[in-house]
């Protein structure tokens, strides 16, 4: 439970926004980095050669990372992913070695725009290249201090990188997914809670206020030509007129206090928007709308578990019943 006094992290559109912004100009920042970093010790020719390859790479990978953002792939993603592949074997013979940490770039785009076991397949190439492309090309075999740079060293300072440039995009593309769900469970319980009250109004207070009315009419007509009869009347509409208040009363107090069908409507609600098959299921003899009638936290623990352990092979249900003592019981089998 929470301490008291402390509310609950809720993303807002700034802090999103920041997060977007973060995300981008960390995946920028890495390769100009590394451009920077070819210009203290390459030649000019080979560092004209790494500005045309790392501007390439900037605009086609930030293309991917605004999508992956989003939780989408991109647009025509596995042409741009292709084109991204070619300026990086490009780069990889003119630039040399000192492109081997812009692997990373293209391995992040390869995990966005490649779904499925497919994609850490083709990280894990990427990473490894560098134990075929050291000894393959002539560029990748240069004195002065990138010589020290073995290439188990640029495998992991790869992989690493990937995690870091990625790691954030992932984050970015939940959050905005969980907030996407909140907004729809709201909007949901909001409609929810309007049908509720139609339909309480109809099913309660309705009929009362029907009879109110008649006997209204009933009375007026009498005055003219029985007032015994009038005056019973009047006192029936006075008794049905205190019951509708009564009605209206209790209906007002069970949206102010906790319900068990409030907490059976959460629990499927959180179900469904997680995708769990999952089911809850309340037995007859359970007063669902009865005042004060609460699990006491247990549909919620038993939710938590669920969404915990769903693997979508094993159909679980959440049983809510009362024991022989009658008191509420709440079990999730298997």
């Amino acid at each position: 439970d929470e301490p008291a006094g402390a509310a609950p992290f809720v993303a807002t559109a700034g802090v999103l926004r920041l997060a977007v912004v973060g995300a981008i100009a960390l995946n920028a920042l890495f390769s100009l980095i590394e451009l920077w970093r070819a210009g203290l010790f390459a030649d000019t020719r080979v560092v004209r050669y790494a500005a045309i390859a790392t501007a390439a790479t900037i605009a086609l990978h930030l293309r991917h990372v605004a999508a992956g953002l989003k939780g989408e792939r991109p647009r025509a993603g596995a042409w741009t992913l292709g084109v991204l592949v070619i300026v990086n074997a490009a780069a990889a013979v003119l630039v040399g070695r000192f492109w081997g940490l812009q692997f990373a770039s293209l391995a992040v785009s390869a995990l966005i725009v490649v779904r499925g076991p497919a994609g850490p397949l083709a990280v894990a190439a990427i990473a490894l290249s560098p134990l075929v492309l050291g000894p393959a090309l002539e560029a990748w075999r240069i004195a002065g201090p990138f010589a020290l740079v073995t290439d188990w060293y640029l495998v992991l300072a790869i992989a690493w990188r990937t995690v870091t440039l990625y790691v954030p995009i992932q984050l970015v593309a939940r959050i905005r997914q969980l907030e996407a769900a909140r907004a729809a469970l709201e909007s949901r319980a909001v409609i929810e809670t309007r049908s509720r009250i139609e339909t309480d109004l109809r099913s309660g207070l309705e009929v009362t206020l029907q009879r109110v009315i008649a006997d209204g009419e009933s009375a007026r007509l009498a005055t003219r030509d029985d007032s015994a009869r009038a005056s019973a009347k009047l006192r029936a509409l006075v008794a049905d007129s205190r019951r509708a208040l009564a009605d209206a009363r209790r209906i007002v107090g069970g949206y102010r206090t906790a319900s068990l069908r409030g907490e059976v409507d959460a629990a499927l609600s959180l179900l469904q928007a997680a995708g769990s098959t999952c089911r809850v299921v309340v037995a007859e003899n359970v007063p669902i709308d009865d005042d004060g009638t609460v699990s006491g936290g247990a549909i919620r623990a038993a939710v938590v578990r669920a969404l915990e352990d769903d693997d979508h092979t094993v159909d679980r249900v959440i049983s809510v019943a009362l024991d022989a003592a009658g008191q509420l019981r709440v079990e999730m089998t298997p």
